[in-house]
Formats: structure tokens, C-alpha cells, sequence
């Protein structure tokens, strides 16, 4: 099954829908995209649930969908990354902006703490 648009109204299908849910993971997909880091964390995309209809249970969407995303849980928290953004534990096309950031860390002296290279070895 294709996967629906994630900019279709979410109205226009029922939760127990097959699309429903695959819309779903399209809209999850388009939201990592667009951030910088290609990963949100589980109270970052709490943000979206009503404007976008998202069902309450999003871990298992991505557990399911373990091709596409990847889950890593440190403490209370969970991150979700982008699989397709990443090869092993590096962000393989990086936004000038954070670039910019690792330039001025190092000229500072301090050891460069990548924010993309947290996520372990795939």
C-alpha cells in the first residue's frame, strides 16, 4: 500500500484504517525531515499530537516501522532519529548551521560534543 499524503486533511480517515495509520508514519517521516538534526525527542513530537491527529501509543508507529526510524531511550527520555538521515552514528548531510557550531567549539578549545552523533551504531 502507498502511503498517503502527509498534508491530507487527517479527518478524512478513520483511526482503524490501514492509511490512517500509514499517513501517519508519512507525517512523522516529513516532521524528522524538516528539523535540523533529523531526530526530536518523545516530548518534542508530544507537540504535535492534536495539530496533526497522531495516535497516543507513537512508539509502537515506530517500532513498527523500525526501517524508517530508530528509538533510543536514555533515562526517561526517547529519541527518535531518522534512519535514512544517518549512516552509523553520523548525520550524512549536515545544515551549514551546525557545521558553523563544530567550527566554534573548536576554535574555543573545547572538545567538539557533536548533538548529531549521539545516536549509537546502527
Amino acid at each position: 500500500m502507498d502511503f498517503p499524503s502527509p498534508y491530507l486533511n487527517a479527518r478524512r480517515f478513520e483511526l482503524e484504517d490501514p492509511k490512517a495509520r500509514k499517513r501517519v508514519v508519512a507525517v512523522l517521516h516529513e516532521i524528522l525531515s524538516l528539523t535540523i538534526e533529523k531526530r526530536l525527542t518523545s516530548a518534542q513530537l508530544d507537540a504535535f499530537h492534536s495539530e496533526y491527529l497522531l495516535p497516543h501509543k507513537l512508539l509502537l508507529c515506530f517500532i513498527k516501522h523500525q526501517g524508517i526510524f530508530y528509538i533510543t531511550n536514555k533515562g526517561a527520555m526517547s529519541t527518535v532519529f531518522l534512519k535514512e538521515a544517518y549512516d552509523g552514528s553520523n548525520l550524512i548531510d549536515k545544515c551549514p548551521l551546525l557545521l558553523y557550531n563544530d567550527r566554534f567549539v573548536a576554535l574555543s578549545g573545547r572538545r567538539v560534543i557533536n548533538s548529531c552523533n549521539r545516536m549509537p551504531s546502527l
